[in-house]
């Protein structure tokens, strides 16, 4: 039987166990004392319920070919909550046209986000004043409220119909998408930041092979600064700019734990013949560049630097993170 942790094969053997309850067991107080928690549970590619419990004592070790696990950081985790949520945001607003078996769904997914979105926030390490939530959340309470009179009312469905179209499609169009959109890129930025902390050796081979999830972000970022200076929207481009400087700190704080965690010397690293130790000195070098045109004002210079010389260079260093994989993996044997 093959184990696999976020697609890496668990090298252990199987002594005395009978059931697939006995091999995850252990596996998921692993986790727990690691600051993971497990996502997803899949069995010769059927997904079972991420809680282990007695239902796994029903399955026996010798009908298993593979187990696949994923675990997440206390961090994505919550991140993946509140994509979920703004996953079914998304879907009411896409929906064209309400039918009467739809009704009682529409009802249960209002009341779960009004449970949901609450919590992770506040487990992304943000606070819901700051974005409004408290108001966004009343309001659907109250359109929630509006909803149940009509039903228990006996309202027909075109009156129904009209109060989704109406009321709670548009402001979940005009109101929450915009809002949690906001929210999203900040609940991504603290993901970042929340992942650097805890880093072990029991861990950091996953969280350094985690990183480059996080590029697409850091691009994203990068790219509003360079848009926001090139529209000469200074004011929200120093915000971005601030928000990409933090990125990049704990980008690159969590590469130097890993380092020390391991002893790791980065001039033993290279990628195309240039070394990590080499590559992340240039790298700040240019990083300095782009502060030295922010004293300066220089506007023009610092988006090209961005655009042309440091988005390169935050691609590039991704390159590194596998050869990082190996080392650490030839320590670990």
């Amino acid at each position: 039987m093959q184990i696999f942790i976020n697609g890496k094969e668990l090298q252990a053997t199987l002594e005395n166990e009978k059931n697939a309850f006995e091999v995850l067991k252990p596996i998921e107080e692993w986790c727990n004392s690691n600051f993971f928690l497990i996502n997803k549970v899949i069995i010769d590619d059927k997904e079972y319920s991420s809680e282990i419990d007695e239902e796994y004592t029903n399955i026996s070790i010798d009908t298993i070919s593979k187990i696949e696990i994923e675990a997440l950081t206390h961090s994505e985790y919550y991140l993946s909550s509140l994509l979920s949520i703004i996953e079914y945001i998304n879907i009411i607003a896409k929906t064209s046209s309400l039918e009467s078996s739809d009704i009682d769904n529409l009802k249960d997914g209002l009341s779960w986000i009004l449970d949901s979105l609450p919590r992770a926030i506040f487990l992304c390490n943000m606070n819901l004043e700051t974005y409004n939530i408290l108001h966004i959340l009343k309001m659907i309470e109250v359109k929630l409220e509006r909803l149940n009179t009509l039903t228990d009312n006996n309202a027909d469905i075109k009156s129904i119909q009209d109060f989704f179209e109406t009321d709670i499609k548009s402001f979940i169009i005009e109101k929450v998408i915009p809002t949690m959109e906001v929210v999203l890129e900040d609940a991504k930025i603290n993901t970042i930041i929340i992942f650097a902390n805890n880093i072990t050796k029991e861990n950091s081979l996953y969280k350094i092979g985690t990183l480059p999830t996080f590029l697409p972000l850091i691009q994203e970022i990068l790219d509003k600064v360079v848009s926001k200076l090139q529209t000469g929207n200074d004011k929200d481009a120093f915000l971005y700019a601030e928000k990409f400087s933090r990125i990049v700190e704990f980008t690159f704080s969590i590469i130097s734990t890993v380092a020390d965690v391991y002893s790791l010397d980065y001039s033993d690293i290279s990628f195309n013949n240039t070394n990590l130790k080499d590559y992340i000195a240039d790298f700040n070098d240019m990083m300095n560049n782009v502060l030295d045109a922010f004293s300066n004002e220089d506007y023009i210079s610092i988006a090209d630097l961005l655009e042309y010389e440091i988005k390169d260079r935050i691609e590039n260093i991704m390159n590194y993170i596998p050869e990082i994989e190996k080392h650490i993996e030839k320590l670990n044997v």
